[in-house]
Formats: C-alpha cells, sequence, structure tokens
C-alpha cells in the first residue's frame, strides 16, 4: 500500500519466493531496513492507523531485534523475517554457496537526496585501502554521483561499485553477490549490510570514522557501540576467532528474522496475495498513501512522540521531504525476477543509473 513496500527488490524476492511471477499490492507496510530503533517508529510513522486493522498488517522482520520490543508498540504487528532470507533460501536451493572471490568489500555509509553524509571520505578510503588494500567498495547509487566521493575512494585504488537505485528489483541480488562473495564485508557504521554479511556466514565488522549524518549524535554512534559490541572493536576484527564470527552470524538472523520465516502459502497470506486482488491496497498505494505523507508534512496529522524522535535520532524532518517530492510518489510496481532467480553482478562506476528513470521493462539476465 506504499512505494517503500518494493524498494530495493524486497516484494520482488518475496513474490519469487511465494510462486508469483511478479509482486501485487501488499495489503499494510513491510520494513524495508534495519533499523536501530522501532521500525514502526522509523518506516511506518506516516500512516498513524495501519495496523489497527487485522487487514493491513505492520510486517516487520524480527520481534528478537535488540533495537526494540513489539509489547511497547501502541499497534500490533507481524515477524515475517527480512527478503534476504528467502533470496538465501532461493539460492541455496540452486546449490548457491557463500565464498572469498571477491576479497574485502567495504560499504560506506551513505547518505539520501534528502540528507547527505559529510566528512573525511579521503581520509576512510585511505585508511581501507591500508588495512584491508584495495577493495570493492559498494556506494549508494546518489553518493556514486558525487565526484567528491567518488574521487576519494578512487583516488584509494578502490574499484567503485553500486547495487542500483532503490527501485531497482535487482538491488537486494547485487547486495547478495557482494556479501556472499566477500572475504569479509566492513562499514564504518553499523548498518544492513553488515547484517547481510554476517547472517550468511560472511566475518563482517564495524570501523573507520564514522562521518556525520544530518544531526546524529555522538550519543547515537555510541548506542550503537554499546547495544551491538559483536560488530564493533579491534579496527578490522581480522583477529575474529570462529566463536567471535559464529556469535555475529546468530546475532545478525535473529535481527532479520531467521526465526519468523514463512512457507510460501503462509507468505502469501501474510502479504495479502491469496485469492483475487484486492482494490483496497491498490488504492492506498496510488491515492491514500501519497496523501498520508502530504498530510504529515503539512501538519494535518501528528506523529507519535516515539516516531519524531526516531526521525531526529536518524537527523531527519519531515520538511525534508519536500526537497524531492516526486521522487516518493508512487511508480508501477516492480517486475518479477528472471527465474531460477541468481544473484546479479553489482553495476561497475561507469553505469551509475539516472536518478529518476523510466520504469525499468528489462528482464534480469546479467547473473553470477
Amino acid at each position: 500500500m506504499d512505494i517503500q513496500n518494493h524498494y530495493y527488490g524486497h516484494s520482488a524476492v518475496l513474490a519469487a519466493y511465494a510462486g508469483l511471477s511478479r509482486p501485487r499490492h501488499v495489503a499494510g507496510l513491510l520494513q524495508h531496513g534495519w533499523t536501530a530503533t522501532s521500525p514502526v517508529a522509523a518506516h511506518f510513522a506516516d500512516f498513524p492507523q495501519v495496523g489497527r486493522n487485522p487487514r493491513r498488517r505492520l510486517l516487520v522482520w524480527s520481534h528478537r531485534s535488540r533495537a526494540w520490543s513489539p509489547s511497547d508498540e501502541d499497534r500490533p504487528t507481524t515477524a515475517v523475517g527480512a527478503p534476504v532470507l528467502y533470496l538465501e533460501r532461493l539460492l541455496q536451493a540452486r546449490g548457491w554457496r557463500r565464498s572469498d572471490r571477491l576479497g574485502p568489500v567495504f560499504v560506506p555509509f551513505h547518505g539520501t537526496r534528502l540528507v547527505r553524509v559529510t566528512g573525511a571520505h579521503r581520509e576512510l578510503a585511505a585508511q581501507v585501502a591500508d588495512v584491508d588494500g584495495p577493495s570493492t567498495v559498494c556506494l549508494h547509487s546518489e553518493d556514486m554521483t558525487d565526484p567528491e566521493i567518488t574521487d576519494a575512494w578512487a583516488a584509494a585504488g578502490h574499484r567503485l561499485v553500486t547495487a542500483g537505485r532503490r527501485d531497482d528489483p535487482a538491488f537486494l541480488l547485487r547486495i547478495m553477490h557482494l556479501a556472499g562473495n566477500a572475504s569479509r564485508l566492513s562499514s564504518n557504521r553499523l548498518s544492513t549490510a553488515v547484517l547481510y554479511a554476517a547472517a550468511g556466514g560472511t566475518p563482517a565488522a564495524v570501523w573507520g570514522d564514522p562521518l556525520t549524518f544530518g544531526a546524529q549524535s555522538e550519543t547515537a554512534l555510541q548506542a550503537l557501540r554499546d547495544g551491538w559490541p559483536e560488530f564493533h572493536g579491534a579496527e578490522s576484527r581480522s583477529d575474529a576467532t570462529s566463536a567471535e564470527d559464529q556469535a555475529a552470524t546468530a546475532l545478525a538472523r535473529a535481527e532479520l528474522g531467521g526465526d519468523a520465516l514463512l512457507e510460501p502459502d503462509d507468505l502469501r497470506a501474510a502479504m495479502g496475495w491469496t485469492g483475487p486482488a484486492s482494490p483496497g491496497p491498490a488504492a492506498q498505494y496510488w491515492a491514500g498513501s501519497p496523501l498520508a505523507k502530504a498530510a504529515m508534512v503539512l501538519g494535518l496529522t501528528k506523529r507519535s512522540e516515539q516516531s519524531t524522535a526516531a526521525m531526529s535520532a536518524g537527523g531527519f524532518s519531515p520538511m525534508l521531504w519536500l526537497r524531492h517530492p516526486v521522487a516518493h510518489l508512487p511508480r508501477p510496481l516492480p517486475k518479477g525476477l528472471d527465474t531460477p532467480v541468481t544473484t546479479v553482478e553489482p553495476l561497475p562506476a561507469d553505469q551509475v543509473p539516472a536518478e529518476h528513470p523510466a520504469p525499468d521493462t528489462d528482464t534480469v539476465t546479467r547473473t553470477s
């Protein structure tokens, strides 16, 4: 019922696992990334009524995350597991296994068109080269269009790639290619990519200058270090023991909802993908969702105190949405994935997609 349900190829992966040729409108809201606060506050704040009716669910990844407790929320949530774990199942069914063939991968903490990450990219790039040697560096597609950022990483000898735009249905397949073939995946902030890598058994670490993101304070950064010490510590965690890596993997799978994964029939039911298509989620997607977001920005409706705090901790202000209002309007639903599903090579630096392209209609053909 909202564009965020289809970010990063999540709905395309879930549709493939559920046995559908392409995604349908979701009867509710789907968590679209790992968050160090409640996803109800961080991702669903614009829709305070969703979840109060059982026909419109709040679909979260896990009820075992250290970041929040479902019992503290004013609306019920349904844990369904992260889409990346369903992708893992699809790949493993085809005999896919992780490897070290890409060597070290670094995923710098990224900004968005709303809030930019600022800081000493050149110094961080040099530090990564000193610790890991020339690495594969995956930049956010919007950071890839910033010459100051790309020049800093390229000058240090790194290979620059991107997973694509967030509306690209192959996005998660590209991230899985990187996380599943890295000898170690590191980032300068605890983020979704770090958890993806660790969950699949790839050594993962957080180190280096965290850079500056909006109004986020040192207190928020310390909360990450205190809350998830398994990923912090030695500069590169190259001295981590097998037991420490196993502990990080167990933690990551708990954070991503490894115990909440559903079988295809149950997943279709949770997403509202059983029986004939209902007009309700489609109407919400094309009309209700944009109007609800506009009402929040204009102050016609109010976020909860918890949601406001979560937005502030992340460096966001509702007024920031006005900088790029068109980017948040609904678009045609993404295509489905090719079957059988495979990982996809990340895009090199010279193939950065346009920021607002026409809807993509080609099939996914570039595989690992």
